[in-house]
Protein backbone atom coordinates (compact mmCIF):
# COMPACT_ATOMS: atom_id res chain seq x y z
CA UNK A 1 0.00 0.00 0.00
CA UNK A 2 1.15 3.53 -0.81
CA UNK A 3 -1.60 5.39 1.04
CA UNK A 4 -4.35 4.14 3.32
CA UNK A 5 -6.50 3.09 0.37
CA UNK A 6 -4.17 3.14 -2.68
CA UNK A 7 -1.57 0.52 -3.53
CA UNK A 8 -0.57 -1.96 -6.20
CA UNK A 9 0.34 -5.53 -6.97
CA UNK A 10 3.89 -5.43 -8.40
CA UNK A 11 4.81 -7.69 -11.27
CA UNK A 12 5.72 -7.83 -14.94
CA UNK A 13 2.57 -5.74 -15.30
CA UNK A 14 1.83 -3.58 -12.27
CA UNK A 15 -1.80 -3.75 -11.21
CA UNK A 16 -3.24 -0.80 -9.32
CA UNK A 17 -5.37 -1.27 -6.21
CA UNK A 18 -7.79 1.23 -4.68
CA UNK A 19 -10.06 0.38 -1.74
CA UNK A 20 -13.57 1.69 -2.39
CA UNK A 21 -16.64 1.84 -0.18
CA UNK A 22 -17.77 -1.71 -0.97
CA UNK A 23 -14.59 -3.42 -2.11
CA UNK A 24 -11.45 -3.31 -4.23
CA UNK A 25 -10.99 -1.43 -7.49
CA UNK A 26 -8.27 -2.79 -9.75
CA UNK A 27 -6.47 -0.78 -12.39
CA UNK A 28 -5.84 -3.41 -15.10
CA UNK A 29 -5.75 -7.14 -14.40
CA UNK A 30 -2.55 -8.58 -15.86
CA UNK A 31 -1.87 -11.14 -18.55
CA UNK A 32 -3.81 -14.28 -17.69
CA UNK A 33 -5.60 -16.44 -15.14
CA UNK A 34 -2.35 -17.35 -13.40
CA UNK A 35 -1.77 -13.69 -12.53
CA UNK A 36 -5.44 -13.19 -11.68
CA UNK A 37 -5.34 -16.06 -9.18
CA UNK A 38 -2.55 -14.27 -7.31
CA UNK A 39 -4.64 -11.10 -7.32
CA UNK A 40 -7.62 -12.99 -5.92
CA UNK A 41 -5.43 -14.47 -3.19
CA UNK A 42 -4.25 -10.96 -2.32
CA UNK A 43 -7.78 -9.56 -2.20
CA UNK A 44 -8.95 -12.47 -0.06
CA UNK A 45 -6.05 -11.83 2.33
CA UNK A 46 -7.26 -8.27 2.95
CA UNK A 47 -10.94 -9.33 2.92
CA UNK A 48 -11.82 -7.12 -0.04
CA UNK A 49 -14.19 -8.36 -2.74
CA UNK A 50 -13.61 -7.05 -6.25
CA UNK A 51 -16.08 -4.32 -7.14
CA UNK A 52 -14.53 -2.83 -10.29
CA UNK A 53 -11.74 -3.10 -12.86
CA UNK A 54 -10.57 0.04 -14.64
CA UNK A 55 -8.77 -0.69 -17.91
CA UNK A 56 -6.11 1.78 -18.97
CA UNK A 57 -5.86 0.32 -22.49
CA UNK A 58 -6.65 -2.81 -24.46
CA UNK A 59 -3.42 -4.80 -24.68
CA UNK A 60 -3.66 -8.47 -23.73
CA UNK A 61 -1.18 -8.16 -20.86
CA UNK A 62 -3.41 -5.55 -19.21
CA UNK A 63 -6.83 -7.17 -19.43
CA UNK A 64 -6.09 -10.90 -19.78
CA UNK A 65 -6.93 -11.50 -16.11
CA UNK A 66 -10.48 -10.16 -16.44
CA UNK A 67 -12.15 -13.42 -17.41
CA UNK A 68 -10.94 -15.25 -14.30
CA UNK A 69 -11.64 -12.37 -11.92
CA UNK A 70 -15.12 -11.75 -13.30
CA UNK A 71 -15.81 -15.45 -12.90
CA UNK A 72 -15.00 -15.07 -9.19
CA UNK A 73 -16.86 -11.78 -8.76
CA UNK A 74 -19.52 -11.60 -11.50
CA UNK A 75 -21.06 -8.48 -9.96
CA UNK A 76 -17.85 -6.45 -10.49
CA UNK A 77 -18.05 -3.68 -13.09
CA UNK A 78 -15.53 -3.05 -15.85
CA UNK A 79 -14.62 0.44 -17.11
CA UNK A 80 -12.63 1.19 -20.28
CA UNK A 81 -11.98 4.01 -22.78
CA UNK A 82 -14.27 3.84 -25.86
CA UNK A 83 -12.00 2.47 -28.60
CA UNK A 84 -10.11 0.27 -26.15
CA UNK A 85 -13.48 -1.12 -24.99
CA UNK A 86 -14.15 -2.58 -28.43
CA UNK A 87 -10.88 -4.52 -28.36
CA UNK A 88 -11.49 -5.77 -24.82
CA UNK A 89 -14.87 -7.15 -25.89
CA UNK A 90 -13.46 -8.50 -29.16
CA UNK A 91 -9.80 -9.30 -28.43
CA UNK A 92 -9.24 -10.78 -31.92
CA UNK A 93 -8.99 -7.14 -33.04
CA UNK A 94 -5.51 -6.91 -31.49
CA UNK A 95 -3.88 -9.62 -33.64
CA UNK A 96 -5.93 -8.35 -36.61
CA UNK A 97 -4.42 -4.87 -36.46
CA UNK A 98 -0.96 -6.30 -35.73
CA UNK A 99 -1.35 -8.40 -38.90
CA UNK A 100 -2.16 -5.26 -40.93
CA UNK A 101 -5.86 -6.08 -41.03
CA UNK A 102 -5.54 -9.58 -42.46
CA UNK A 103 -6.74 -12.74 -40.74
CA UNK A 104 -4.17 -13.33 -37.99
CA UNK A 105 -1.70 -16.14 -38.42
CA UNK A 106 -1.84 -18.88 -35.80
CA UNK A 107 1.47 -17.56 -34.42
CA UNK A 108 -0.28 -14.28 -33.57
CA UNK A 109 -2.99 -15.96 -31.51
CA UNK A 110 -0.96 -16.51 -28.35
CA UNK A 111 -1.78 -15.26 -24.86
CA UNK A 112 0.49 -12.23 -25.26
CA UNK A 113 -1.48 -10.92 -28.24
CA UNK A 114 -4.93 -12.51 -27.82
CA UNK A 115 -6.56 -12.35 -24.40
CA UNK A 116 -9.85 -13.90 -23.35
CA UNK A 117 -12.79 -11.62 -24.08
CA UNK A 118 -14.22 -9.49 -21.29
CA UNK A 119 -17.42 -7.53 -20.99
CA UNK A 120 -17.16 -3.78 -20.42
CA UNK A 121 -19.95 -2.19 -18.40
CA UNK A 122 -19.07 1.50 -18.55
CA UNK A 123 -17.13 3.74 -20.94
CA UNK A 124 -14.54 6.01 -19.37
CA UNK A 125 -14.29 9.64 -20.43
CA UNK A 126 -10.86 10.39 -21.93
CA UNK A 127 -10.39 13.40 -19.65
CA UNK A 128 -11.99 14.73 -16.50
CA UNK A 129 -13.14 13.05 -13.32
CA UNK A 130 -15.23 10.03 -12.44
CA UNK A 131 -16.38 8.50 -9.14
CA UNK A 132 -16.28 4.70 -8.82
CA UNK A 133 -17.53 3.02 -5.65
CA UNK A 134 -17.35 6.32 -3.82
CA UNK A 135 -13.75 7.06 -4.90
CA UNK A 136 -12.94 10.05 -7.14
CA UNK A 137 -10.50 9.52 -10.01
CA UNK A 138 -8.94 12.07 -12.34
CA UNK A 139 -8.46 10.71 -15.85
CA UNK A 140 -5.51 11.69 -18.04
CA UNK A 141 -5.65 11.09 -21.77
CA UNK A 142 -2.28 9.45 -22.56
CA UNK A 143 -2.46 8.09 -26.14
CA UNK A 144 0.52 6.94 -28.18
CA UNK A 145 1.34 3.52 -26.80
CA UNK A 146 -2.27 2.61 -27.54
CA UNK A 147 -5.02 4.53 -29.31
CA UNK A 148 -7.02 5.86 -26.36
CA UNK A 149 -4.85 4.89 -23.39
CA UNK A 150 -5.64 6.71 -20.15
CA UNK A 151 -3.85 7.25 -16.87
CA UNK A 152 -5.61 7.64 -13.53
CA UNK A 153 -4.89 9.76 -10.48
CA UNK A 154 -6.28 8.81 -7.08
CA UNK A 155 -5.18 10.28 -3.75
CA UNK A 156 -2.44 12.11 -5.67
CA UNK A 157 -0.98 8.80 -6.93
CA UNK A 158 -0.71 8.58 -10.72
CA UNK A 159 -1.21 5.24 -12.45
CA UNK A 160 0.51 6.10 -15.71
CA UNK A 161 -0.24 2.88 -17.65
CA UNK A 162 2.29 2.39 -20.48
CA UNK A 163 2.76 6.08 -21.25
CA UNK A 164 6.34 5.61 -20.05
CA UNK A 165 8.42 2.53 -19.31
CA UNK A 166 10.99 1.79 -16.65
CA UNK A 167 14.61 2.05 -17.78
CA UNK A 168 15.18 -1.71 -17.55
CA UNK A 169 12.12 -2.30 -19.73
CA UNK A 170 13.41 0.14 -22.36
CA UNK A 171 16.77 -1.61 -22.38
CA UNK A 172 15.09 -5.00 -22.77
CA UNK A 173 12.73 -4.14 -25.64
CA UNK A 174 14.97 -1.58 -27.41
CA UNK A 175 12.16 -0.56 -29.79
CA UNK A 176 9.22 0.12 -27.44
CA UNK A 177 5.77 -0.66 -28.72
CA UNK A 178 3.64 2.30 -29.75
CA UNK A 179 1.16 3.23 -32.44
CA UNK A 180 1.97 6.95 -32.68
CA UNK A 181 5.30 8.33 -31.50
CA UNK A 182 4.10 11.94 -31.80
CA UNK A 183 1.20 11.30 -29.43
CA UNK A 184 3.55 9.33 -27.16
CA UNK A 185 5.78 12.39 -26.82
CA UNK A 186 2.76 14.64 -26.19
CA UNK A 187 1.65 12.29 -23.41
CA UNK A 188 5.13 12.41 -21.86
CA UNK A 189 5.03 16.21 -21.87
CA UNK A 190 1.61 16.04 -20.19
CA UNK A 191 3.05 13.80 -17.46
CA UNK A 192 5.93 16.23 -16.92
CA UNK A 193 3.37 18.93 -16.15
CA UNK A 194 1.83 16.88 -13.32
CA UNK A 195 2.97 17.08 -9.70
CA UNK A 196 1.68 13.95 -8.04
CA UNK A 197 3.27 12.49 -4.93
CA UNK A 198 3.73 9.09 -6.59
CA UNK A 199 3.85 7.49 -10.05
CA UNK A 200 3.39 3.89 -11.11
CA UNK A 201 3.98 2.84 -14.74
CA UNK A 202 2.50 -0.32 -16.14
CA UNK A 203 6.01 -1.73 -16.47
CA UNK A 204 8.66 -0.42 -14.10
CA UNK A 205 9.21 0.74 -10.56
CA UNK A 206 7.00 2.94 -8.40
CA UNK A 207 8.61 6.34 -7.82
CA UNK A 208 7.82 9.58 -6.03
CA UNK A 209 8.81 11.54 -9.13
CA UNK A 210 8.39 10.59 -12.76
CA UNK A 211 10.71 13.29 -14.07
CA UNK A 212 13.79 11.11 -14.47
CA UNK A 213 11.97 8.19 -16.06
CA UNK A 214 9.90 10.41 -18.35
CA UNK A 215 12.97 12.30 -19.56
CA UNK A 216 14.71 8.96 -20.17
CA UNK A 217 11.76 7.84 -22.30
CA UNK A 218 11.76 11.08 -24.27
CA UNK A 219 15.49 10.76 -24.94
CA UNK A 220 14.95 7.13 -26.00
CA UNK A 221 12.25 8.07 -28.51
CA UNK A 222 14.31 10.95 -29.90
CA UNK A 223 17.30 8.60 -30.34
CA UNK A 224 15.13 6.18 -32.32
CA UNK A 225 13.81 9.10 -34.36
CA UNK A 226 17.41 10.06 -35.16
CA UNK A 227 18.39 6.50 -36.14
CA UNK A 228 15.37 6.23 -38.46
CA UNK A 229 16.14 9.60 -40.04
CA UNK A 230 19.73 8.52 -40.64
CA UNK A 231 18.55 5.27 -42.26
CA UNK A 232 16.12 7.19 -44.46
CA UNK A 233 18.72 9.61 -45.80
CA UNK A 234 18.69 7.05 -48.58
CA UNK A 235 15.19 6.32 -49.85
CA UNK A 236 14.09 2.87 -48.67
CA UNK A 237 11.10 0.57 -48.46
CA UNK A 238 9.51 -0.28 -45.12
CA UNK A 239 10.98 -3.79 -44.93
CA UNK A 240 14.52 -2.69 -45.72
CA UNK A 241 14.32 0.23 -43.29
CA UNK A 242 12.93 -1.97 -40.50
CA UNK A 243 15.68 -4.55 -41.01
CA UNK A 244 18.35 -1.84 -40.79
CA UNK A 245 16.73 -0.30 -37.71
CA UNK A 246 16.68 -3.66 -35.92
CA UNK A 247 20.32 -4.22 -36.87
CA UNK A 248 21.30 -0.83 -35.44
CA UNK A 249 19.33 -1.48 -32.23
CA UNK A 250 20.71 -5.05 -31.87
CA UNK A 251 17.26 -6.62 -32.25
CA UNK A 252 16.88 -10.13 -33.62
CA UNK A 253 13.39 -10.94 -34.94
CA UNK A 254 12.80 -14.68 -34.78
CA UNK A 255 9.04 -15.18 -34.85
CA UNK A 256 5.85 -13.72 -36.29
CA UNK A 257 4.74 -12.18 -32.98
CA UNK A 258 7.97 -10.21 -32.55
CA UNK A 259 7.88 -9.14 -36.19
CA UNK A 260 4.30 -7.88 -35.90
CA UNK A 261 5.08 -5.90 -32.75
CA UNK A 262 8.31 -4.37 -34.06
CA UNK A 263 6.82 -3.55 -37.46
CA UNK A 264 3.83 -1.83 -35.84
CA UNK A 265 6.14 0.13 -33.55
CA UNK A 266 8.30 1.14 -36.52
CA UNK A 267 5.22 2.39 -38.35
CA UNK A 268 4.24 4.28 -35.18
CA UNK A 269 7.58 6.11 -35.29
CA UNK A 270 7.14 6.83 -39.01
CA UNK A 271 3.66 8.24 -38.27
CA UNK A 272 5.21 10.52 -35.65
CA UNK A 273 7.95 11.66 -38.03
CA UNK A 274 5.38 12.39 -40.75
CA UNK A 275 3.31 14.47 -38.31
CA UNK A 276 6.46 16.41 -37.45
CA UNK A 277 7.31 16.80 -41.16
CA UNK A 278 10.65 15.03 -40.70
CA UNK A 279 10.07 12.20 -43.18
CA UNK A 280 8.01 11.78 -46.32
CA UNK A 281 7.01 8.95 -48.64
CA UNK A 282 6.04 8.16 -52.22
CA UNK A 283 5.13 5.14 -54.33
CA UNK A 284 7.50 3.96 -57.08
CA UNK A 285 7.19 0.75 -59.10
CA UNK A 286 4.63 -0.62 -56.63
CA UNK A 287 6.91 0.08 -53.67
CA UNK A 288 6.17 2.32 -50.68
CA UNK A 289 9.37 4.33 -50.30
CA UNK A 290 10.32 6.54 -47.37
CA UNK A 291 12.95 9.23 -46.98
CA UNK A 292 13.88 12.13 -44.75
CA UNK A 293 12.58 15.58 -45.61
CA UNK A 294 15.46 17.46 -47.16
CA UNK A 295 16.42 20.82 -45.68
CA UNK A 296 16.22 23.93 -47.79
CA UNK A 297 13.70 25.29 -50.34
CA UNK A 298 11.94 22.97 -52.74
CA UNK A 299 12.22 23.22 -56.52
CA UNK A 300 9.33 25.67 -56.92
CA UNK A 301 10.85 28.04 -54.36
CA UNK A 302 14.18 27.88 -56.19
Amino acid sequence: MITERVGYFPGHVNIGLVIGESGAILIDSGLEAQTAKKIKKGLDAIAQPLCAIIQTHAHADHFGGNAYLLGCWPEAKVYAPPLEEAIIRYPILEPIYLNMGAEPLADLKNKFLLAQASRVDHLLPLEGTIAIDGVPFTILSLPGHSYQQVGLICDDICFAADSYLGEEVLEKHKLPFLVDAHETMNSLHKLLATTCTGYLPGHGAYTTSSQGAVHKNMEWHERIYAVIEDILREERGVEDALALLCERLHISIENAGSYALFRTAFMGYLVGLVKEKRVTYRFVANRWLWSTVQDGPDEEER
